[in-house]
């Protein structure tokens, strides 16, 4: 276990987003305030960290090719891209997403100032991925797609000192597509792809609308309920490397000397975001 490859111009990172889009995600879920579907919670989470992704990169003469970006959603008997404009292998560079929203919405937000007066402002926010929700849950084949692009993407940059490929699956149900055991097997071949700096990370990500304690970056097994699913999560999700161990702690409240796998069982909305900036914490790593 390496994970400490700097990422540069010619030697850059993968980040591959996997969403859940099936028909429970229509669900209401509360969140900032304000109740809406599961579905269209994820997409905001998401079109917010991609825009942190391409705020990492902006420099005074344009956008530095640090991350490929692919956002794969899965439903019904499909997994497809989500991303606006892709080429051949679904991968967008962040000048690419910044140059290519599917539509600029106009949002209010509200700011408070250093003498505690707030203030709100009306600003211009790029979007790239929309809400769906509808039939069954392809799981399975989500991660197969995942293994056949970061395969690809391995390939070309064989050799380079390359930040693995991180893959950040969300979902709130179990996979309608094949057994447990063909679930972890095709985990498993996902997180054999490796750089020379280190194998594939994949981190899933289970959400929940209930009031259900939630289980951030477990350590053990024996944190999990007597719950099959969420014991297969576990351990389908990859041990987190030491970069990211600091704010783990923060995240959980206490330290451990454990190592914690990249999961999350009955999340919130709140922990679903902090747990995505977590796993693209890769910002100390950019040259």
């Amino acid at each position: 276990m390496s994970y400490l490859a700097r990422i540069t111009q010619s030697a850059p990172t993968a980040i591959v987003l996997l969403v859940d889009r099936s028909g429970s995600m229509v669900e209401p879920i509360c969140w900032n305030g304000t109740t809406c579907t599961k579905a269209e919670a994820v997409a905001t989470a998401i079109n917010t960290l991609l825009s942190e992704l391409i705020a990492r990169t902006r420099r005074a003469n344009g956008y530095l090719p640090y991350y490929d970006i692919a956002v794969l959603g899965y439903s019904g008997s499909e997994v497809r891209s989500l991303l606006p404009t892709v080429g051949s292998d679904h991968f967008m560079t962040p000048e690419l997403l910044a140059d290519n929203p599917v539509e600029v919405a106009e949002v209010q937000r509200t700011r408070t100032l250093p003498d505690g007066r707030q203030v709100t402002t009306l600003m211009r926010e790029k979007r790239w991925v929309r809400a769906a929700a509808e039939w069954n849950t392809p799981m399975v084949a989500a991660f197969h797609e995942a293994h056949a692009l970061l395969r690809g993407w391995c390939g070309r940059h064989k050799g380079q000192p390359c930040y693995p490929p991180t893959v950040i699956n969300i979902t709130d149900g179990e996979a309608t597509d094949g057994t447990p055991e063909q679930l972890a097997a095709a985990t498993q071949k996902l997180r054999a792809l490796e750089t020379a700096d280190g194998a594939v990370l994949l981190l899933n990500i289970h959400l929940s609308g209930s009031e259900a304690q939630p289980i951030l970056f477990p350590s053990s097994e024996e944190e999990m309920p007597e719950n099959r699913y969420a014991r297969l999560l576990y351990r389908i999700s990859s041990p987190m490397p030491v970069l990211y161990r600091d704010e783990i702690a923060l995240l959980r409240g206490r330290s451990s000397t454990e190592i914690p796998r990249g999961m999350g069982f009955n999340t919130n909305m709140t922990d679903l975001v902090r747990m995505m900036n977590i796993g693209t914490a890769t910002s100390t790593l950019l040259l």
